[in-house]
C-alpha cells in the first residue's frame, strides 16, 4: 500500500574531481526535490547500487530518473543502476518519471532507437540547447490527443524548456505523447504511470510542468492508474 506521503526515489549524478578519487560526491539539483515536495511527496536520493536496485525500486512508491549535462558522458555505474531501477519499476507497477536522459533510458527499455546528434541528423532541427540552463521556455510542443500529458495540459499545445542534444526515435512499446515542431520526440508514455519527457519540468515554468509532478505524486499515492 502506498503511503499518504509517498516516498519518491531520485537518481543523482556523481563523480570525483580529477586526480582525487576519494572525493567523489553524489549530486542532484535541489529543484528536483523541491518539485516532488511541492506536489506532496517525500524525495530521497538513491546512490548508485545496482545490486540493490530491485529492493529500492520496490520500497519506493515511485521513481524520478533525472537528466544529465549535455555533452557529458553518462557514467556507466549510473546508467546500469537506473536501467535496473526502471526494469523493476515496470515489472512491479511503480510510477516512473524520466526526465531528459531519464526519458531516453525509459525509451531504451521500451525498444526505442536513438538520434545521437539532433543538429546533425534531423533536417530543419530546432536548437534544443538554446541556453546553458533551461530557465526559460524554448519552443512549443504538440501534445498527442488522448495521452495523459495532453489531458493534464488541457490542450494539444504546450511550451517547454530544452537542454538536450540527443533524442529517441523509432517505435517500441511506448506511445509518443509530444513532438517538437521539427519532429523530435519530446515525451513518451508507457504502461501504467510511466512517462518520459525531454524537457525539465522540475523548473516549474508552466502549469503543465507542475501538473506532471502533481499527477505523478498522486499516482505514487495510489490515486491514479
Amino acid at each position: 500500500m502506498a503511503r499518504m506521503i509517498p516516498l519518491i526515489g531520485i537518481t543523482p549524478d556523481g563523480g570525483a574531481p580529477e586526480g582525487q578519487p576519494t572525493e567523489g560526491e553524489y549530486t542532484v539539483r535541489i529543484n528536483y526535490a523541491d518539485a516532488v515536495r511541492a506536489a506532496g511527496g517525500c524525495p530521497v536520493l538513491l546512490p548508485w547500487q545496482t545490486e540493490n536496485a530491485e529492493m529500492l525500486a520496490t520500497r519506493c512508491d515511485g521513481l524520478v530518473i533525472t537528466g544529465g549535462t549535455p555533452g557529458i558522458s553518462t557514467k556507466q555505474g549510473r546508467t546500469e543502476f537506473e536501467l535496473a531501477l526502471i526494469r523493476t519499476a515496470l515489472a512491479v507497477g511503480r510510477p516512473v518519471l524520466g526526465i531528459c536522459n531519464g526519458m531516453q533510458l525509459l525509451g531504451r527499455i521500451l525498444g526505442a532507437s536513438f538520434v545521437e546528434s539532433i543538429s546533425d541528423e534531423v533536417t530543419g532541427a530546432l536548437d534544443h540547447v538554446p541556453a546553458p540552463l533551461p530557465t526559460n521556455t524554448a519552443h512549443p510542443v504538440i501534445l498527442t490527443p488522448g495521452t495523459r500529458l495532453q489531458v493534464l495540459a488541457g490542450s494539444v499545445d504546450g511550451q517547454v524548456n530544452s537542454l538536450h542534444r540527443q533524442a529517441i526515435t523509432g517505435t517500441g512499446t511506448f506511445s509518443v505523447a509530444a513532438l517538437a515542431p521539427d519532429g523530435v520526440i519530446e515525451a513518451i508514455e508507457g504502461p501504467g504511470w510511466f512517462i518520459g519527457v525531454q524537457w525539465h519540468p522540475e523548473y516549474s515554468l508552466t502549469a503543465l510542468d507542475k501538473a506532471i509532478f502533481a499527477d505523478f505524486v498522486a499516482a505514487c499515492r495510489g490515486e491514479r492508474s
